[in-house]
């Protein structure tokens, strides 16, 4: 069937759509979705309708889709869609983040990117510009993805506003980071902190080398957590006074404590729900840390190393398996957990108790008697 519509021959017996100037509209399937292939001035366009593969559908690109793009190419309306700023499309990007959990944790290096690249057309940006952005910020790697997701979002929104046909910064690869080995401190190293440790931070220090629990988690503690089954019941993270619920899907789980624990636990004076008070991040323990490293006269390591500590002298002293350590550790795969640790993997399987102590019994030590406790 042949019909006119503004000069415009529209063919739909053979799919297809001729405008002035012999261009033409065609539509093909890839992957079960229509697709559109027209030419505007000699250049060729391939344009997804995000349809599936329907006859209705089908109905819809002949009878509808098709016409109307061809008579955008006859006016020169297709033309007219002008290029909007990075800035602009930055601002719908952090507005479709504000209900993000993390969404006050990034914002700021979402809102560095934006001014950036600022109120250039995103149009005139090129893979190049993105690389060399990327390549310019002085940081690892791993940190540098959040970066490059966020550029990518942007960009993202005007393909879908039609401004850009494809995204720029699609599959830039970053050079991967040298892998430094994990630090972590000795049983006797630990034991020389834990005798020196008073305050607030000897809880937190009691807690976070017999779980090795993360900062944010230990910090969003409540004395509820401590459940009469000899377990913490971990399920919340806080971090710059925002509340969470972990870093991975795993990270809602329990790990046992001690009753030397629970009795340093009992012993913090909070009037607030967390135990940890206004403590609401790990930057707030950094001066007591110091203090308590150079007291004991250890290494100043940072203080997640009370972390790489519990994974290390759980795997190396066989105490649990790699599989049993990623559960302990809210890891989502015991892949994770390998990748930090390989080095130090040779464990055997073994069962916890709900009343296991990694470092028990350190509150006799002393930083004079540490050769009592080396055959430990």
């Amino acid at each position: 069937m042949i019909s006119w519509s503004k000069g415009v021959i529209i063919l739909t017996h053979n799919k297809a759509v001729t405008s002035k100037g012999n261009k033409m509209v065609t539509y093909f399937l890839r992957e079960e979705i229509i697709w559109l292939n027209y030419y505007v001035d000699g250049k060729r366009i391939r344009k997804s309708t995000k349809l599936k593969n329907t006859s209705e559908n089908i109905k819809v690109v002949e009878r509808q889709i098709i016409p109307q793009l061809a008579i955008k190419i006859a006016s020169g309306d297709i033309y007219k869609k002008k290029p909007k700023t990075f800035r602009y499309y930055g601002n719908i990007f952090l507005e479709s983040k504000e209900d993000n959990k993390t969404y006050f944790l990034k914002c700021g290096y979402w809102k560095r990117v934006i001014e950036y690249f600022g109120d250039r057309n995103i149009d005139e940006i090129t893979r190049l510009h993105v690389k060399q952005y990327l390549t310019s910020l002085d940081m690892k790697s791993k940190s540098k993805n959040s970066y490059k997701s966020c550029v990518k979002e942007i960009f993202e929104l005007a393909v879908d506003d039609g401004v850009l046909e494809n995204n720029p910064a699609l599959n830039i690869t970053l050079k991967a980071d040298i892998k430094h080995p994990i630090e972590y401190y000795t049983r006797e190293e630990v034991y020389k902190i834990l005798s020196v440790a008073d305050g607030i931070i000897r809880p937190y220090l009691l807690i976070a080398f017999n779980t090795g629990m993360r900062a944010g988690e230990i910090l969003g503690l409540q004395i509820g957590d401590f459940k009469d089954d000899g377990f913490i019941h971990i399920k919340r993270t806080r971090t710059k006074g925002i509340i969470g619920n972990g870093k991975t899907g795993n990270a809602i789980r329990k790990v046992p404590y001690s009753k030397e624990i629970f009795d340093a636990v009992k012993s913090i004076k909070s009037n607030n729900i967390f135990l940890f008070d206004y403590i609401d991040d790990s930057s707030l323990l950094r001066s007591q840390w110091l203090h308590v490293t150079e007291k004991a006269g250890v290494r100043r390591l940072r203080l997640y190393a009370t972390r790489h500590t519990f994974a290390t002298i759980m795997l190396k002293e066989k105490i649990v398996s790699l599989n049993e350590l990623a559960g302990l550790l809210g890891h989502s795969t015991a892949k994770v957990t390998l990748q930090h640790y390989a080095s130090v993997i040779n464990a055997d399987l073994n069962s916890l108790a709900s009343n296991f102590s990694l470092f028990g019994g350190h509150n006799t030590v002393t930083v004079k008697n540490e050769e009592s406790f080396k055959s430990l």
